[in-house]
């Protein structure tokens, strides 16, 4: 293993055990910290399945700062407006932060107060931290030591939406992305909605009209096109314990036909490697991202309305969170980009 000592608060949640199990396997790093509460004391072994002994052996701890300071790089797994405490003492100490919840996404402190009911902790960082979507923002994420880890919704509609806003494509009028989720997007608690009985042989949309993470992909949208886009998201709920299609429509300019956006989402993404543009006719399925870190979408023209289908469709506890986190620490540390992570 690496000699850059790695850290994971909030470590037994779902994403917490997915990066857990990525690090633990991973060659460029030494996984040296695991910490829950709710399973302080038992070994890692006990609560997160498929680590291998070197992992399996490490001892859940209390995430106090002796110990979270002897990390290089540390890693939030934990819910909106507790990571951002850890963050502040953290940066001071000078570690590298990646974190996996929205309290360093959004750069405006007003949006995170609307839409997750508190005043933003630390604001001041919010200037100090970078999206941190490799596709997107590559070279920042080498520079930066607070990385945000995008939401997964965000992750698939961003990377649909990403080549033909570069171009300068999407005419006026709303883009509309329909996204479907499995329940492990909800994160590991006892809800009655998310029951087997309740999901089994089920879907439901949720988060109307304004689900938490319209702002993120707003903002980032935004920045994309260089003026204000209008997005209408509308997530739903479906009966898997993971994994993220979504289908985005907007409007085309003229004299854009399938040929060309096939050929410009490939050139696009040529140089990605963890996104796969499917051939013509082709459409994404859950089941082939499922465990990977990868992206595979597909284009289709309606040239007749001028409307451009996007098809995405990732692991919502992989490319849309782990999996990414994994990435960028990867890039930030120099790493090669794919180490330690499935396409």
């Amino acid at each position: 293993m690496g000699s850059c000592r790695v850290g994971v608060v909030g470590a037994a949640g779902y994403v917490g055990e997915e990066l857990v199990r990525l690090l633990s396997r991973h060659p460029g790093i030494s996984l040296t910290l695991l910490t829950s509460r709710m399973h302080r004391g038992k070994r890692a072994a006990e609560v997160i399945s498929g680590l291998p002994d070197s992992a399996g052996g490490l001892v859940f701890e209390e995430p106090v700062a002796s110990r979270l300071n002897e990390a290089d790089v540390v890693f939030l797994a934990l819910p909106h407006g507790a990571a951002a405490k850890y963050a502040i003492a953290l940066r001071e100490a000078g570690k590298i932060v990646i974190d996996l919840s929205a309290d360093f996404r959004l750069r405006n402190p007003r949006h995170y107060e609307m839409d997750y009911g508190w005043v933003h902790p630390a604001p001041a960082l919010l200037s100090k931290a970078v999206y941190a979507l490799p596709e997107l923002h590559r070279e920042e994420i080498r520079r930066a030591d607070l990385l945000a880890v995008p939401g997964c919704y965000p992750t698939s509609i961003l990377l649909a939406l990403y080549p033909a806003l570069a171009a300068d494509w999407v005419g006026e009028g709303h883009i509309v992305a329909s996204s479907l989720s499995g329940t492990s997007g909800a994160g590991k608690k006892p809800e009655v909605a998310l029951l087997f009985s309740e999901m089994s042989e089920n879907a439901r949309p949720y988060g109307v009209p304004r689900h938490r993470h319209m702002a993120e992909i707003e903002q980032e949208l935004d920045r994309l096109a260089g003026r204000k886009v209008e997005l209408v998201f509308v997530p739903h709920l479906i009966p898997l314990s993971r994994g993220i299609l979504s289908t985005v429509v907007c409007p085309l300019r003229n004299g854009i036909g399938a040929a060309e956006a096939q050929a410009h989402y490939l050139s696009r993404y040529a140089g990605d490697p963890f996104v796969r543009i499917l051939p013509p006719g082709a459409f994404p399925a859950v089941r082939d991202v499922v465990r990977t870190n990868r992206a595979d979408l597909a284009v289709q023209c309606d040239e007749a309305r001028r409307r451009l289908f996007v098809f995405c469709a990732i692991d919502n506890l992989g490319k849309g969170a782990a999996g990414q986190a994994v990435q960028g620490m990867n890039l930030r540390l120099g790493l090669p980009e794919e180490e330690g992570l499935l396409p």
